[in-house]
């Protein structure tokens, strides 16, 4: 289980979900929500609804065990009918604080939302391999395992119990996993990048052994032997799936890594060089600075102030 490629992308651009919560409702209903700041997911707990997304043609139907995730900042609706005028989300929840919010007319559909936060200058890692729009049917063979979260989320959310801002919590993360997971599943649908490799169980080995050791001297032959493959297939494959070649993937995860560590403040400038490979800090800032335009000294400097 150790050296997960995926899960070092989720820790570096530092991905955690947060329940906002949800609210209840019955009858003919429509809300409109402005578009998000984060990356966002939604997911139906109980009963049914129409979500009409910018962007998209034609509503979403929304059943209980449903999720939805929004990679982009896209207005959208949810309503029960479409003649119903909607009324701004602002407004219907302005003072409301997290939990299940009853909006009245009775509870027959639970509807129940969250949000992702990561860290300032790298959600693009993982935003630019996502679709706009993720929908996962709870009724699909893909996703019994999501319907579960969801119900625990649920009751987790409607009580008092002790430690269910905790639960909530760590639900979420775990429903933002699986929408991820699922989301990977279908190759058919990833473009080619970070993700669409990362889900490839054939360059598996190769990824693990970059992702583990990114300071090393990797070669192309070592890196196909781990992948059981031949120099030719490996590397043509895994260009076909990354976009890039392997040892230029190295050098955007060895980038992505100092931008982290230089944003973090806990390692040298020096330490970053070494712990990317670099057998000296001038080769390191020239070469940072190649890539993003700035010194790794100037690059620490902005994140600082970005962060206050």
């Amino acid at each position: 289980m150790g050296n997960d490629p995926f899960s070092a992308v989720l820790s570096l651009v530092d991905a955690q979900a947060v329940c906002a919560g949800g609210f209840t409702v019955g009858g003919a209903w429509a809300i409109a929500f402005p578009p998000p700041e984060q990356l966002k997911f939604f997911v139906i707990a109980r009963g049914r609804c129409w979500l009409a997304v910018e962007g998209l043609e034609a509503p979403l139907r929304m059943t209980e065990g449903d999720a939805l995730m929004l990679a982009a900042p896209r207005s959208f609706v949810a309503f029960s009918d479409p003649a119903v005028p909607p009324r701004p989300a602002r407004e219907l929840f302005a003072g409301a604080t997290s939990g299940i919010f009853p909006l009245g007319g009775g509870d027959e559909m639970l509807f129940l939302g969250g949000h992702v936060d990561m860290a300032a200058g790298c959600g693009s890692l993982l935003l630019d391999g996502l679709p706009d729009v993720i929908h996962i049917g709870g009724n699909s063979t893909e996703a019994p395992r999501l319907a579960s979260l969801i119900v625990q989320l649920a009751e987790e959310c409607g009580t008092s119990r002790e430690g269910a801002d905790f639960a909530c919590k760590a639900l979420a993360q775990l429903i933002f996993l699986q929408i991820l997971r699922v989301h990977l599943a279908r190759h058919g649908d990833l473009a080619p990048g970070m993700l669409r490799v990362l889900a490839d169980r054939r360059l598996a080995p190769a990824l693990r052994l970059m992702h583990a050791e990114p300071a090393r001297n990797w070669h192309l032959p070592e890196l196909a032997s781990a992948a059981a493959m031949s120099r030719t297939a490996f590397a043509t494959r895994f260009k076909a799936l990354a976009g890039m070649a392997p040892l230029a993937y190295l050098a955007h995860w060895r980038l992505r890594l100092a931008q982290r560590w230089l944003s973090t403040g806990t390692m040298t400038i020096s330490q970053v060089a070494r712990a990317t490979g670099f057998g000296s800090e001038s080769a390191f800032s020239n070469a940072f600075k190649r890539t993003t335009g700035v010194s790794p000294s100037q690059f620490r400097s902005m994140s600082r102030l970005a962060a206050e």
